[in-house]
């Protein structure tokens, strides 16, 4: 199956630009929009979900910790039930604005940043966003290949989005190289072209030069990186030469 190409969109906020979402939309199968917390405003949701339904690309939220300071991507220690009420709220809050202004339901749920990371550790918070989807009848959840995330889609019998990602280096173990880390993103489009078409055969080339099995259904780019644009028009040349035609 081809995979999906996605990019996490919406996280401009206010005066604040984050990305180019016109520019990027185009060259989507599925974009995660941001709720509020780490990136967006409800007038950027809404610009957001107007460009997604104009190029025919499935909407999914993707809620945040409450910490636009550090864009998502630091851990904070909330309890339990606070933390999941945030997620309700947010993803709640976009499923609403979807139906509105599209008239569908979400796709989708991706965590985002520091969330998509903690959630896949933590059993009880993975099973809290599975709950969420379950209840605003969202199909799918996306997350890392393995990890608690798909753990909890598939006992609550939600369908899997195994994700992958064009624009960031796998360590070893095939999680993410920190962003704290040197050489953790990728910023020329020639590698991030040839990391995937090497994720479309299944396959993965870790930062000690080994390649390793991963198998994912969807790549994602970064909209807030940087010729994110250049990037997704490369990928989608590269994710065509290998697909064998029907």
């Amino acid at each position: 199956m081809a995979l999906l190409l996605n990019a996490d969109l919406g996280e401009s906020w206010y005066d604040r630009r984050i990305g180019n979402d016109a520019g990027l939309m185009p060259y989507l199968d599925l974009c995660n929009i941001a709720c509020g917390m780490h990136g967006g405003d409800a007038l950027t949701m809404r610009r957001t979900i107007e460009l997604a339904k104009l190029h025919d690309v499935r909407i999914g939220a993707h809620p945040s910790f409450p910490d636009r300071k550090n864009f998502g991507r630091v851990e904070m220690d909330l309890p339990l039930p606070r933390l999941e009420a945030l997620i309700l709220y947010q993803v709640s809050a976009l499923q609403g604005m979807v139906r509105a202004i599209a008239g569908e339901d979400l796709y989708h749920i991706k965590p985002h940043g520091a969330l998509y990371h903690y959630a896949n550790r933590h059993e009880e918070l993975a099973r809290g966003i599975a709950r969420i989807a379950t209840q605003l009848r969202v199909p799918y959840l996306m997350g890392p290949p393995t990890g608690e995330l798909r753990r909890a889609a598939e006992r609550a019998g939600l369908a899997f989005l195994a994700e992958g990602f064009a624009d960031r280096r796998y360590t070893p173990d095939l999680t993410l190289q920190s962003r704290s880390a040197p050489n953790a993103c990728i910023d020329t489009i020639k590698e991030a072209a040839a990391q995937a078409k090497l994720l479309a055969a299944g396959q993965v080339r870790a930062m000690d030069g080994i390649t390793y099995p991963l198998q994912i259904k969807t790549l994602c780019i970064h909209g807030d990186h940087a010729g994110a644009v250049e990037r997704a028009q490369a990928i989608r040349v590269a994710l065509a030469a290998a697909t064998p035609p029907r």
